[in-house]
């Protein structure tokens, strides 16, 4: 993985992004959906 990730305030490299076990999104599906409709 390349690049930099926005985590926590910070930029880290993208080997050192992790997502804890804990986080509520992770743990009960949160998060941000967006839709397209297609014909």
């Amino acid at each position: 993985m390349r690049g930099l990730v926005y985590i926590n305030g910070e930029l880290v490299p993208g080997e050192e992004a992790k997502v804890s076990v804990f986080d509520h999104g992770f743990l009960y599906g949160d998060g941000l959906f967006e839709t397209m409709r297609a014909y």
